[in-house]
């Protein structure tokens, strides 16, 4: 009798956990659909700004090639991962220990994907909506362009 409460106490955690999986993953995927809306930029980094929230930053880039001269728009939850000002943009996105000033970047919204091309190292990320509220506050104080 004690190895079946505990039995069904475990199917039941693992329900629990299964669903709140799915529920994350659901609402994930539709606040980033916003992203498919055509943007590419190319460039190249031209400063780094670290947080110290898990590697979270801003990589300030100088556009070489862009589908939009500029984008800034606003979303009622969360930012978006990059904004695009003439020949300058910003993307924020944790930035890893290998990212360089000079490194080559490619970032393709609807894909959700940033490819990197630096020195020593050549890798893609992910691109999402920024939603954590750390992070958001950092990209508020330190955007070159929230200044202007």
């Amino acid at each position: 009798m004690k190895y079946v409460k505990l039995i069904v106490l475990l199917i039941l955690l693992i329900g629990i956990v299964v669903f709140i999986t799915k529920t994350g993953a659901k609402e994930y995927t539709e606040e980033n659909k916003v992203l498919s809306n055509g943007v590419v930029l190319e460039g190249t980094v031209s400063d780094i700004k670290r947080s110290g929230n898990h590697s979270f930053g801003i990589l300030t880039i100088d556009v070489l090639q862009s589908t939009v001269e500029e984008f800034s728009q606003k979303l009622k939850h969360g930012i978006y991962p990059y904004q695009i000002r003439h020949k300058k943009a910003e993307i924020y996105l944790p930035i890893y220990i290998e990212r360089q000033i000079g490194d080559h970047v490619q970032l393709v919204s609807d894909k959700q994907i940033i490819y990197y091309k630096g020195k020593n190292t050549e890798d893609k990320g992910e691109v999402y909506i920024i939603t954590n509220p750390s992070d958001v506050n950092f990209v508020r104080e330190n955007s070159t362009f929230n200044k202007h």
